[in-house]
C-alpha cells in the first residue's frame, strides 16, 4: 500500500514552477489591473484587439489558478501518502498529522504577514492592526492576498484526515464518499468562509487517490508519451476537466512516468525552486506590491504582458534570496519542531519527512 519512499524531485520541480506561474500571473495583472475584467474572465470570442489577445495568451500560459490546482492536487497526493505510510495508532496519527501541518505552514505565514504589514505601512499602503489579525486567522486576507490558499489547505487537511479514516475501513470507496459529503454538505454555518475551499475539494480528492491502488492502476495505463497532451490540457482546459487532466499529469510525475518532462523537473534548478516554493509563494507579494506601487506612477509603460514579465523577473530576483533565508531560518527549524513533537522512540516507527511535506 505504500508509495515510493524516496523524495520525488520531479514533484519538487513542478511545485517550484507552479509558484513562479503565480508570481508572473500577478505581475502581469499588476501591470494592468483592468485585465481582470477585460481579459482574464472573458471567453476567447469576447476578446477584442491583438493587444488583449496577447495578454490572454500570456495569462493562460501563466495562469495562477492553474498553478493553484496543481498545488492542491500535489498536496492531496503527498499528504495522503504520508498518512498511508504512518503506522501509528489512528488517534495519534491524526493528531500528529495536524501538528506537523501547523508547524509546516503557520510559522512562515506569521513571519511573512508581520513583515508585509510593517513594510506596507511604512511604504504608504497602510493596513490597520485588525487586518493583520484577520489575515493571521485565515478568515480574510487583507495583508497578503495570496494566503487565501492556506485557508483552503487548512480545510483540505481536514478533508484528507477524514478521508483517510474512511479509507482505512472502506478503501478508495470510503475516500470518495467523504469527498462527496464535503462537496454537497457545504458546511452552511461557515459557508461565507468556505467559498474557495468548495472550489477545490475535487483537487484534494483526486490528489489523495493518486497513491492508492486505484490511482496506481489508472496511471499505469497512461503512456509516458502522453505528458505533452496532459500538460497542454492542464494549461488550456477549464473547470472540472482541467482538474481531472491535471491529476493525470501529477499522477505521471508522482510515479516518475513523465519522460523528458520529468527529467526537466528533476534538474537542480527546478528542485531548488521547489525547495523554496512555499516561501517564494508567500514573500513575492511583498515585492509585488512595492513594485506595482511604483509602476502605477509611471506613464507610457509598454504592453502589460511585457511590463509584467519584466517586473516578474525583478520580483523573482528580490524574492529568491529572501525565500532561501526563510526556508533556512524559519521553515526547516519549525518543520524540525513538528517532527520533534510527533516523533516516537519506538524502533521502526515511520517518521515525517520535510522533503515530502507537500507545501
Amino acid at each position: 500500500m505504500s508509495a515510493p519512499s524516496q523524495r520525488n524531485e520531479q514533484l519538487d520541480g513542478l511545485r517550484g514552477y507552479a509558484a513562479l506561474m503565480v508570481l508572473f500571473f500577478h505581475a502581469i495583472l499588476g501591470a494592468d489591473p483592468d485585465l481582470v475584467s477585460r481579459v482574464l474572465y472573458r471567453n476567447s470570442s469576447e476578446i477584442n484587439g491583438s493587444s488583449d489577445w496577447l495578454s490572454k495568451i500570456g495569462l493562460t500560459l501563466m495562469n495562477g489558478q492553474t498553478a493553484v490546482v496543481l498545488f492542491f492536487i500535489m498536496s492531496g497526493a503527498v499528504l495522503f501518502e504520508s498518512l498511508m505510510r504512518d503506522s501509528s495508532p489512528t488517534p495519534l496519527l491524526i493528531r500528529n498529522f495536524f501538528i506537523r501541518r501547523f508547524f509546516r505552514i503557520y510559522p512562515v505565514l506569521l513571519v511573512c504577514l508581520v513583515a508585509c504589514w510593517l513594510v506596507f505601512n511604512a511604504c504608504g499602503t497602510p493596513r490597520p492592526l485588525d487586518s493583520l489579525l484577520l489575515n493571521l486567522s485565515l478568515l480574510e486576507y487583507p495583508v497578503n492576498g495570496a494566503t487565501w490558499t492556506l485557508g483552503v489547505e487548512a480545510w483540505g487537511a481536514v478533508l484528507l484526515a477524514l478521508g483517510f479514516l474512511a479509507f482505512k475501513r472502506f478503501k478508495e470507496a470510503g475516500l470518495i464518499v467523504v469527498a462527496l459529503i464535503f462537496a454537497y454538505l457545504y458546511l452552511p454555518p461557515l459557508k461565507g468562509y468556505l467559498v474557495q475551499f468548495r472550489m477545490f475539494i475535487y483537487c484534494f480528492a483526486l490528489g489523495a487517490l493518486i497513491p492508492t491502488s486505484l490511482g496506481k492502476a489508472v496511471i499505469s495505463r497512461i503512456p509516458t508519451w502522453s505528458w505533452p497532451v496532459l500538460l497542454i490540457g492542464t494549461l488550456f482546459a477549464r473547470h472540472t476537466i482541467q482538474e481531472s487532466i491535471a491529476a493525470l499529469l501529477v499522477g505521471l510525475i508522482y510515479n516518475r512516468k513523465a519522460g523528458v518532462f520529468g527529467d526537466v523537473l528533476a534538474r537542480p534548478i527546478s528542485v531548488f525552486l521547489g525547495t523554496i516554493s512555499y516561501s517564494l509563494y508567500l514573500w513575492n507579494v511583498l515585492f509585488l506590491e512595492i513594485i506595482n506601487l511604483q509602476l502605477h506612477q509611471i506613464s507610457g509603460l509598454p504592453h502589460p504582458l511585457i511590463t509584467g514579465l519584466v517586473s516578474g523577473l525583478v520580483i523573482t530576483a528580490f524574492t529568491v534570496p529572501v525565500a532561501y533565508l526563510s526556508v533556512k531560518y524559519v521553515e526547516l527549524p519549525f518543520i524540525g519542531v513538528g517532527r520533534l513533537l510527533t516523533s516516537r522512540k519506538k524502533e521502526g516507527q515511520a517518521t515525517f519527512s520535510p522533503q515530502q511535506s507537500g507545501a
